[in-house]
């Protein structure tokens, strides 16, 4: 390789450092003050065993403490009618225990622990938080799952991407099912978490599950907004 190629070569290797340097970092957290009122809405819409059917779950977390390690004690409250917490309830029997009002812990990087015995996991996306600060590109894993359902979430984060005029950083999540999961679960989400307060305002997406012969494909849909917003 002749000098001038050589030199053409390292100066290409500064530019494309100087340009990865340069891309800025996002720190993805949610932060926690007590007094704060979230709702969220999901929507599930499937087709099993060729009926078609939609779930729609409403619940407010109220943050009623906030402990020196930056989490917080929440209270989640389901927003349903007696008849559609029986029904529910009955339905999701072998996962848990859906009761009107829970107990939780919440962390800043996206975990949630239930401080009631048995209580059905709603609403915890620890996936959508990267565990450093990340650039466009920067991809990233979580495994959860409920019971017997486990999962693997791939994530990639997309950028920063305005949702009902709020500023919000947008992630897209490949979700596969792990070997021994029941049911099989598999699809893909687009998450946006609000950039300023770290909570999620909106997930998309589409999943397929299988449980032996039994199949079923799901729109999923979740909307997330501080109440009386």
């Amino acid at each position: 390789m002749s000098v001038r190629a050589r030199l053409a070569l390292v100066g290409w290797l500064a530019v494309g450092l100087l340009c990865a340097c340069g891309e800025p970092e996002y720190t993805i957290r949610r932060t926690l003050h007590q007094g704060d009122r979230w709702r969220y809405v999901l929507t599930l819409q499937g087709e099993l065993q060729g009926q078609t059917d939609t779930l729609k779950l409403e619940y407010i977390d109220t943050v009623k403490s906030v402990e020196t390690d930056g989490s917080a004690i929440a209270e989640r409250a389901l927003q349903l009618t007696p008849d559609a917490l029986k029904r529910l309830q009955a339905s999701i029997g072998p996962f848990g225990e859906l009761k009107p009002k829970t107990r939780w812990q919440l962390f800043p990087d996206g975990r949630e622990t239930p401080l009631d015995e048995n209580a059905f996991v709603i609403g915890a996306f620890t996936y959508a938080y990267p565990d450093r600060p990340v650039r466009v590109g920067a991809q990233w894993g979580r495994t959860d799952g409920v019971g017997s359902l486990q999962v693997k979430y791939l994530c990639r984060f997309e950028g920063v991407e305005p949702i009902d005029g709020v500023r919000c950083y947008k992630i897209h999540t490949r979700v596969e099912p792990m070997p021994d999961s029941l049911p099989q679960t598999a699809g893909e989400m687009t998450v946006y978490v609000d950039a300023e307060r770290g909570w999620v305002r909106q997930i998309r997406g589409t999943l397929n599950m299988q449980a032996g012969a039994l199949e079923g494909a799901f729109q999923l849909q979740l909307q997330g907004a501080p109440a009386g917003e």
